[in-house]
């Protein structure tokens, strides 16, 4: 087959399909698919033998491997999944047993790898072990692993803490997946989802009230700051919140806590804090400001949250849509789209937000630089900076149809040429082939 890619042979991870309700799983066929359209001879590996350890699964496969002789491999839909191609004797499939270059495509890396490489992480600053820094650095900065990341901020981060430099991690602003591209060539129904402002997403309310730390007086006290500052500063990332808070408290009582980011306590507190408690306050405090009606849909992590989302916070829920047949027609078919992007970024975005505009969709969402630095002027268009300002963009799109529609075309545009994984895929493995140096 010809195409950009034609002559490269290259392995891909497929997650096991009932993680993330087999969103990832999906994700990682259709990115699979889309090297194949574009010429590429594609081994699909699949993780969950190695999860299990299933001897026969592991040999069987190093060999078949070892025959399709690839070129480069894709951790895909992104970098979890090549760690946990390992062996019984702890050997990494990529970089001990294949020697080839590896692509690992971060997502919220900066909480989600962590959690990999450290983990089970403990409930409870007494269960804390040291030698996280050392632990993070062992297992990411290798000659054979090429790092790329949605978010600068990440990147950085990750730098000053002396777990890998900033060099050896390449910016690319988060794509649109191909499903999401495709559904803005087509005509939906116009009785799909058909709305004017809607919020599609997850908060976490019984997760976030059921944290084990949160019995600690300290720690409950210091997320009680965080979120405060957080909600005053929304335009700030909760990490950074945090981080700050962190550095003014007494050493002891920092000490006492394990909040040192080479105790292993330091990074569950950070991931339950921004993923779990910091997404759901800031996204319920944002969605109670909104001064228009809005309809709910989502919370798949969490359906028996819904009668308290209804009744404690008047959220006037929907339905859990389906993330790639569903989703993408509440996206076409809804006026404005409001989204509070994943606060595991920092000043990146989110999937969500490349398909709604891939799909012709109108997403306002809170201010992320990497977005403006890659999109110009107009990401201020879809951007909002405090409650208010959100409130005053959804008013001035439902009362200006054109200037709606004529924004929304344009991001398509942008989107769907430049910003899809098909894109990336070229621009990685092609134009800037970091992984043949």
């Amino acid at each position: 087959m010809s195409g950009a890619l034609s002559g490269l042979r290259v392995v891909t991870t497929l997650p096991p399909h009932p993680w993330f309700g087999g969103i990832d799983y999906n994700f990682a066929v259709e990115m699979s698919d889309e090297l194949r359209a574009l010429g590429a001879s594609v081994f699909d590996l699949h993780v969950d033998g190695f999860i299990t350890q299933n001897d026969v699964y592991i040999h069987d496969t190093i060999q078949a491997l070892k025959s399709f002789r690839p070129d480069v491999a894709i951790s895909l839909p992104n970098a979890l999944y090549a760690l946990q191609c390992k062996t019984p004797k702890h050997e990494n499939v990529f970089k001990d047993i294949l020697q080839i270059p590896t692509l690992m495509l971060w997502d919220h890396g900066l909480l989600q790898l962590p959690q990999q490489i450290l983990g089970p992480l403990p409930a409870t600053p007494a269960e804390a072990t040291g030698g996280s820094i050392r632990r993070l650095r062992k297992a990411l900065d290798h000659s054979l692993y090429l790092h790329y990341s949605p978010d600068r901020g990440h990147i950085g981060e990750l730098h000053r803490l002396g777990v890998i430099h900033r060099d050896k991690v390449r910016f690319f602003l988060q794509p649109a997946y191909p499903n999401y591209v495709r559904y803005g060539y087509r005509t939906p129904s116009a009785g799909a989802f058909r709305t004017r402002v809607a919020f599609a997403g997850n908060v976490y309310v019984k997760g976030a009230r059921n944290l084990p730390f949160r019995n600690d007086p300290d720690l409950s006290a210091i997320q009680a700051r965080v979120l405060a500052a957080k909600k005053s500063r929304l335009t700030e990332c909760l990490w950074d919140l945090i981080r700050a808070e962190l550095r003014a408290l007494d050493p002891s009582v920092r000490k006492r806590l394990r909040l040192d980011p080479n105790y292993t306590f330091f990074w569950q507190f950070m991931h339950e804090e921004i993923e779990t408690v910091g997404n759901t306050e800031v996204r319920l405090g944002v969605l109670t400001g909104l001064k228009r009606d809005f309809d709910f849909y989502g919370n798949f992590v969490e359906p028996d949250s819904v009668a308290t989302l209804r009744d404690q916070y008047r959220m006037r829920f929907r339905k859990c849509l389906d993330y790639f047949t569903e989703l993408p027609l509440l996206f076409m078919n809804s006026d404005v789209i409001v989204d509070i992007v994943n606060l595991g970024y920092n000043t990146g975005i989110s999937p969500k937000i490349m398909g709604c505009f891939a799909c012709g969709g109108l997403v306002l969402f809170d201010y992320k630089e990497d977005f403006h630095q890659s999109m110009g002027d107009i990401g201020d268009q879809v951007m909002y900076r405090s409650i208010d300002h959100l409130n005053s963009l959804v008013e001035e799109y439902l009362a200006n149809p054109r200037k709606r529609r004529d924004v929304s075309r344009y991001l398509q545009q942008r989107v769907s040429a430049e910003f899809n994984f098909g894109a990336l895929a070229k621009r990685i493995l092609v134009e800037e082939p970091a992984w043949k140096k």
